[in-house]
């Protein structure tokens, strides 16, 4: 396995994990403040779907093997 294949790995658990916070904000109508800048539950919609989209993706990419026909 590549060792792209592995870090696609970490990166998709790393923005799923990023999706789960931000969609818990959202669903509990909490706005919170990260670096001076308050969080909107509309923000942290787009903050939940993006990276979920992109941590589905990257797992797709990194545990599917493509099939080889028998010889």
């Amino acid at each position: 396995m590549s060792r792209w294949r592995e870090v696609a790995k970490f990166a998709a658990g790393v923005t799923a994990w990023e999706a789960v916070v931000h969609g818990s904000l959202f669903l509990n109508e909490q706005t919170v403040e990260l670096f001076g800048i308050t969080l909107t539950p509309t923000l942290n919609l787009v903050q939940t779907i993006v990276p979920g989209l992109l941590a589905v993706g990257l797992a797709y990419w990194a545990w599917h093997e493509p099939r080889r026909e028998p010889a």
